[in-house]
């Protein structure tokens, strides 16, 4: 039997005692009391989250952030099939000091699979905010957001086979994107296709062309990629100048500019996003070359126009399978798939299928 709760209402104040009294701070000011409280609604896209107030003896208090797996009626099948929590674990556990990116302090992490089981627990990030998705991220968040990127990209680029088990578009479980787009195809249409900037018949083209886009995701120079880089996992320091980067369930091996896409798309309302459009391209070109990466604007155009059409899977796939009573996702999906299709619109991508 799994060490591990499937659920919050199994958590029990021994366990995470275990877990906490371990860390340095608690090694001479001893843990005096924990206790627990639902972080939002308790319940996420990819998880359940709480957060869990430790007071030591001498009366300070210091918050972790506790998550475990989603609902099973919700998205978790979806994240088993996707290895979503595998992954996130491991890059924790392996990648994450490669990296100069800031991201939480992590006490324990685990997975067990035959028990579809996972569990972070993390520092807090009390005194930084994440900001809301529908409201869009602001001029200085998104050039933070894209010079924090820059550290995501440029230590595997090009070199990803060192990371074995990052999966790319010639993996099996993400060549199973195809037949899910297409399941979800009529879901996902008749939910937002009403409010979305493509039609029908273009939309079911580029679903037809699903594996043309994977092979051609596939060439070429590849690099590590968050795969989820949008603002609702980025929390920001006060003033907005420093980045932390939270949520690696869906990381990859993807051709270049993924991220700086989807950040991009569906985190900007969409007249923001072209105001300042060539600022933040010639930002992350240059803070790329800073880190020895030559990456031209025109292949970055050209790569976009990739990325962008298989970016749709993530409105698409989890347009269809989220919990339609969550009005939040709801309106977090639209909102995403709106800005999404018109940044392929400005792009033309569906001219290259």
């Amino acid at each position: 039997m799994s060490t591990i709760p499937g659920n919050m209402s199994e958590v029990r104040e021994e366990w995470l005692f275990d877990l906490l009294k371990t860390e340095e701070k608690f090694t001479e000011d001893e843990i005096e009391s924990i206790s627990r409280e639902p972080v939002g609604e308790g319940i996420g896209q990819s998880g359940e989250f709480n957060r869990v107030e430790v007071i030591s003896r001498s009366g300070k208090k210091t918050n972790y952030f506790l998550k475990l797996r989603a609902p099973l009626h919700g998205i978790h099948p979806v994240a088993m099939r996707y290895r979503m929590y595998e992954k996130e674990v491991r890059f924790y556990r392996e990648l994450a000091s490669q990296m100069n990116v800031r991201t939480p302090h992590i006490v324990h992490t685990d997975y067990d699979e035959a028990e579809e089981r996972v569990v972070l627990l993390m520092e807090y990030m009390d005194g930084w905010s994440s900001p809301d998705q529908l409201t869009g991220a602001s001029h200085q968040q998104t050039k933070s957001a894209l010079k924090e990127l820059t550290k995501i990209s440029a230590p595997f680029w090009g070199k990803t086979e060192v990371v074995s088990w990052l999966p790319d578009f010639q993996t099996d479980f993400l060549r199973d994107t195809i037949e899910d787009m297409r399941a979800c195809e009529t879901v996902f249409f008749d939910r937002f296709g009403d409010d979305l900037s493509i039609s029908r018949e273009d939309f079911s083209r580029m679903v037809e062309a699903w594996p043309t886009i994977l092979d051609k995701l596939s060439e070429g120079t590849l690099t590590f990629t968050h795969y989820d880089y949008r603002v609702e996992n980025l929390f920001f320091s006060q003033d907005s100048s420093q980045v932390a980067v939270i949520d690696w369930q869906l990381i990859a091996a993807v051709r270049p500019s993924w991220d700086f896409a989807y950040l991009l798309g569906t985190n900007i309302e969409t007249n923001e996003r072209r105001k300042y459009e060539q600022e933040y391209i010639d930002l992350y070109l240059s803070e790329l070359k800073e880190q020895n990466i030559d990456y031209s604007e025109g292949q970055l155009r050209e790569d976009m126009k990739w990325t962008l059409l298989g970016i749709s899977t993530i409105p698409v796939i989890g347009g269809a399978n989220f919990d339609a009573s969550n009005e939040r996702s709801f309106e977090l999906f639209k909102t995403m798939a709106q800005r999404h299709f018109e940044m392929i619109a400005d792009y033309d991508a569906l001219s290259v299928i």
